[in-house]
C-alpha cells in the first residue's frame, strides 16, 4: 500500500470521523428560499398528507403510516 493509498484512508477515517459532529454539506444557498412549488407538487403534497401520518416510534425516529380508509 503506497503513500496516496495511505492518506486516502486517512482522509476517509477523519470525514467519517467529523460527519458525525457537523453532517454531511449543504449544497444549496444558504440565504436562498429554494424555488417556488407548482400545482402539481402542491397537490401531491395535500394528497401526502391526507394519506399518511408521521408517527414517532420507540427509538425517537419518525416514519409514516398509512391513515386508515374511510370506505372502512
Amino acid at each position: 500500500m503506497g503513500f496516496a493509498d495511505r492518506f486516502d484512508a486517512l482522509n476517509n477515517h477523519v470525514t467519517l470521523f467529523f460527519l458525525r459532529f457537523v453532517g454531511p454539506p449543504s449544497v444549496g444557498s444558504p440565504d436562498g428560499h429554494g424555488r417556488a412549488l407548482s400545482e402539481d407538487e402542491r397537490a401531491r403534497e395535500v394528497e401526502m398528507r391526507q394519506s399518511f401520518e408521521r408517527v414517532t416510534g420507540h427509538d425517537g425516529r419518525p416514519y409514516l403510516v398509512e391513515r386508515p380508509s374511510a370506505d372502512g
